[in-house]
């Protein structure tokens, strides 16, 4: 990678999404109009990488500001892609999706622990085995 670069090329899409809001307002502020909505969607985009490089809690979000949120998309509608075009979850190779959602888990220091919804039994409050 060339270190000469003083503005990282993950950074392309938030630039131009501020570019953008402003010249699209002035523009929208000039002729008027129906043009109020581009800096409105470019204004949205913005300030969405605006919170992703000054939040704290997702390096992916702060690290590719607005284009993580693509990722987190595709991740979220990954289970019905797999279901029906590519594979099951527990297809291990190197390892499963579960295995490595856990790893995950555990690395962020969450509850990596599935709960089983057993069939409790109340007597006067108390539970029974």
């Amino acid at each position: 990678m060339d270190k000469t670069r003083t503005f990282p090329f993950r950074y392309m899409l938030y630039a131009l999404s501020l570019a953008g809001f402003f010249c699209s307002l002035l523009v929208s502020i000039a002729l008027g109009g129906w043009l109020y909505i581009l800096p409105l969607i470019l204004g949205v985009l913005a300030a969405t990488g605006t919170w992703d490089l000054l939040q704290r809690k997702r390096t992916v979000s702060r690290n590719y500001p607005i284009l993580a949120h693509f990722r987190y998309f595709l991740e979220s509608i990954g289970p019905e892609i797999r279901q029906y075009f590519i594979q099951s979850d527990t297809y291990e190779r190197p390892f499963s999706r579960e295995q490595r959602t856990i790893v995950y888990q555990r690395a962020k220091n969450v509850l990596d622990k599935r709960h089983i919804k057993p069939e409790h039994r109340r007597q006067n409050g108390q539970l029974l085995p």
